[in-house]
This record gives C-alpha cells, sequence and structure tokens, in this order.
C-alpha cells in the first residue's frame, strides 16, 4: 500500500464510472468509451481546478501591478541582496500577495496526472495490472488493455514500446 493509492483509487474510479456510462452507448469494449472517459477524467480536473487558476490569475495580475515598485527596491538595494528580499517580502504582505501562487494549480495537478498514468501504465503490462477500482476487475481490464483508439491500442506503454 503507498501513499498514492487514494489517487489510484480516485483516479480510476472516474475513469471507469464514465466508461461504464458512455459503454452503454459506444460499447463496453470500444476504444472510444475509454479514450472519452480519460478526457471526462481531464475535464473533472480542470473543473475542480478553477478556483486554483481563478487565484493564479489574481496574484499573476497582482503582481503585474507592483512591478514599478518592485523594481524601484531592486534599484534601491541592488547592492544589499538581504535588504532587497525583505522589502520584497514586505510589499508583497502589504498588497497580500504571494509570488508563489501561479505554481498552485501545477502542484496539484501533478499527483492526479501521475496517478493516471500509473492507472494507464498498468493496462500495458502483461498481463494488465489493475490500480485502485480496477484492481481485481478481471473484465474491465481486458476490456481497457485490448480497447483500441483510432487503431492505436490505449494500453500501449510509452515506456520500452517498439511499435
Amino acid at each position: 500500500m503507498s501513499i498514492l493509492d487514494p489517487l489510484f483509487i480516485a483516479v480510476s474510479w472516474v475513469v471507469v464510472t464514465f466508461h461504464k456510462l458512455l459503454g452503454n452507448i459506444f460499447g463496453d469494449d470500444s476504444g472510444v468509451s475509454w479514450s472519452i472517459a480519460i478526457m471526462g477524467l481531464v475535464i473533472v480536473i480542470r473543473t475542480l481546478l478553477i478556483p486554483l487558476f481563478v487565484k493564479q490569475i489574481k496574484s499573476q495580475r497582482a503582481l503585474t501591478a507592483l512591478q514599478p515598485e518592485m523594481k524601484a527596491i531592486q534599484q534601491k538595494y541592488k547592492d544589499d541582496r538581504q535588504k532587497q528580499s525583505e522589502e520584497l517580502m514586505k510589499l508583497y504582505k502589504e498588497h497580500k500577495t504571494n509570488p508563489l501562487a501561479s505554481c498552485f494549480p501545477i502542484l496539484a495537478q501533478a499527483p492526479i496526472f501521475f496517478a493516471l498514468f500509473q492507472v494507464l501504465n498498468g493496462l500495458g503490462a502483461e498481463p494488465p495490472q489493475g490500480r485502485g477500482v480496477l484492481e481485481g476487475e478481471t473484465a474491465l481490464l481486458k476490456s481497457a488493455a485490448n480497447a483500441e483508439f483510432f487503431g492505436a491500442p490505449i494500453s500501449s506503454s510509452f515506456l520500452g514500446n517498439d511499435s
């Protein structure tokens, strides 16, 4: 059991849920239903992260508005890095802005996409290995491992694949 198991479960659950909903339309073994299920997961993730993106945009705008003041501080304390850093931090605090806020969406998405990669990479193993909800689901694993989208197998591994 790893620390990422809850993410594997969440990611695989969303993909499987979308697949089951779309399986009625496109067929259970259809690569289209698996592909759209993965796209659905990405849309869900992006939707959940909208507040972080809004915060990122506000922070970037605030930093842009502070640019003249930041340049003035840099000019005033160009020989004293310590004092320059202190004054910049004071400026950020006064205006309630965070220069690292632009990293939040990436930091939030990275573990989720890593979990998605691990779940999909397990499908390309021989025999297919399920992660999260797919663990022990033999029929779903076979369906996902055999699914193709535009002639490319979804289970193809980017790592060590000859085709």
